[in-house]
């Protein structure tokens, strides 16, 4: 592994996952690297949405679910009895793929996650709001309509704005499954630049299927398919030199 244990924010053993009969993760292997990016890349159908939800326990949303194997968060299982599952969702936050805004205000939307953990003292609140719009860069875009439904900005704010939710309740982990999507140039140059800033603050996971995209924002690269964790490196060693003959073709565009 590129990086020392000390350094690893994550550590997945073994986790395999079925939605019903069919499973959807088999037996990955993988460290996370702490205060990095790390980008999952695959076609569809690969596991790559389904692995971010592992990190989170956000699968058990779903019915019929079963998760067997570990994920650690610095060296303590989030799968283990009687643990807080609200407080591991805190700590690792999930941008979903395609995210929408709350119908309510740009405020209420950035303290709904702050409210939810026990803040409610306007003056703070106010304080996460301000602290996280100014972090994705929208502060000054917005801060004279808080007031003004979010529903009405336009779609890339609406992702920075969801960004901005996520990072309001100071997780340790943001996991970003597919950011750009349904995007135009601009907005995903700015969706990673701000991906390459926060990268500074948080242990971020990206979920993409677009190989120039992940060669931009990420440092490491581990790559899936069917379900299976194929490779995993330093982003540069992955895309330069790829071990398995599976990685090659699919970064080369050859996959099928």
């Amino acid at each position: 592994m590129a990086t020392e244990m000390k350094d690893i924010k994550l550590v997945v053993r073994d986790l395999s996952l079925h939605y019903g009969t069919f499973q959807a993760l088999a037996s990955i292997n993988l460290g996370i690297p702490s205060g990095a990016a790390t980008a999952v890349i695959g076609r569809t159908g690969a596991g790559k949405s389904s692995l971010l939800r592992s990190l989170c326990r956000m699968n058990e949303l779903w019915d019929d679910v079963r998760t067997e194997g570990q994920v650690l968060l610095d060296g303590k299982s989030i799968y283990e009895p009687g643990i807080d599952v609200t407080e591991v969702r805190r700590r690792v936050g999930l941008l979903a793929r395609s995210p929408i805004p709350f119908p309510k205000s740009i405020f209420d939307n950035i303290a709904y996650g702050p409210r939810l953990h026990g803040i409610r003292q306007r003056g703070d609140l106010d304080d996460a709001v301000k602290r996280s719009l100014k972090q994705v860069g929208l502060w000054n875009e917005v801060k004279d309509k808080l007031n003004s439904s979010a529903l009405e900005l336009s779609p890339g704010q609406k992702a920075r704005l969801c960004i901005a939710r996520a990072v309001a309740v100071q997780p340790e982990v943001l996991l970003i499954d597919d950011p750009a999507t349904n995007l135009d140039p601009v907005s995903t140059a700015k969706i990673e630049d701000l991906i390459l800033e926060l990268k500074e603050h948080y242990t971020i996971v990206v979920a993409t299927h677009n190989m120039q995209q992940a060669g931009r924002v990420s440092d490491y690269v581990a790559f899936l398919s069917q379900g299976s964790l194929v490779e995993f490196g330093p982003t540069s060693d992955v895309f330069a030199r790829p071990k398995d003959k599976r990685t090659e073709d699919y970064i080369t565009g050859r996959y099928n």
